[in-house]
């Protein structure tokens, strides 16, 4: 069966469509706050993957994110963040990495 619309219809719809999007989901939903300024990141069942605390240096604020082990000196930092937003950004990507071939690292992209 032959299309009979215009092309231009489909570039319209595709940006009708890239215009409204929201996401469903973003890794800052995994973030439980255990306590005002200290939240753990939780995957299903609720396991721990990684920690994230607000800092105050200064008159700055910020966020450390490092990777959840039992014992404090057994984790990982992963980064200092300006937003809660792109700290558990990063903290979701070190554990989607972690499940991935050993040696692969995903292409750093800005959130």
């Amino acid at each position: 069966m032959a299309l009979t619309h215009d092309r231009q219809d489909g570039v319209d719809a595709a940006a009708r469509a890239r215009s409204t999007h929201t996401p469903d989901w973003h890794p800052i939903l995994a973030a439980v706050e255990v306590e005002p300024g200290h939240w753990v990141m939780t995957a299903e069942l609720r396991n721990p993957y990684a920690v994230i605390r607000l800092l105050r240096i200064g008159g700055e604020v910020g966020y450390r994110a490092v990777t959840w082990a039992e014992r404090s000196e057994d984790r990982r930092l992963i980064g200092y963040y300006r937003s809660l937003r792109a700290a558990c950004f990063a903290a979701h990507r070190v554990f989607i990495a972690s499940h991935g071939a050993p040696g692969f690292a995903p292409k750093p992209w800005s959130r």
